[in-house]
């Protein structure tokens, strides 16, 4: 055995240098527990973004089904039988003419109502331009967040 100078035996020192100690794989945890920690709120960002993009490809889709419906019914929308400021505006349809009342009911009820919170408004003037506004709450449960809203302007 090699002896130094007032130390243990080097076969003995050279035996205690192997392996971690419990304060070393601690630290390790920690440090991986972070990066997980870390990953996790990525993710989660991640999925209210994948959310929110969804929610505005609906939006369009929905001002997009609403313009055909004004285009498809022309004489109706430019009288102004379209035009509401508020979803509340809009009423069960009753089978009878002016079919506009039944076009706006079947819309937010089939359509619209998949959104959050959602709301519109559309407007036609007698030119035949037509503007449909479609508003959503995308808070996801953050208050700071406005509510999101898109429009579709067209002359139809």
């Amino acid at each position: 055995m090699l002896m130094r100078f007032g130390t243990m035996p080097m076969s003995s020192f050279a035996h205690r240098m192997e392996g971690f100690t419990l304060v070393e794989f601690l630290v390790a945890l920690l440090i991986f527990a972070i990066g997980i920690l870390s990953l996790t709120a990525l993710q989660m960002r991640v999925l209210r973004g994948d959310i929110s993009a969804y929610n505005y490809a609906q939006a369009i889709q929905v001002a997009y089904s609403m313009m055909d419906r004004l285009r498809s019914n022309r004489n109706s929308a430019i009288s102004g039988n379209y035009n509401i400021t508020d979803v509340s505006e809009i009423i069960d349809g009753d089978g009878l003419p002016p079919l506009a009342d039944d076009d706006l009911a079947t819309w937010r009820d089939n359509e619209l109502n998949l959104l959050p919170s959602p709301n519109a408004t559309v407007s036609c003037d007698p030119s035949g331009l037509c503007s449909v506004t479609v508003s959503w709450e995308d808070s996801q449960g953050d208050s700071n967040v406005p509510v999101q809203s898109t429009t579709l302007n067209s002359n139809i």
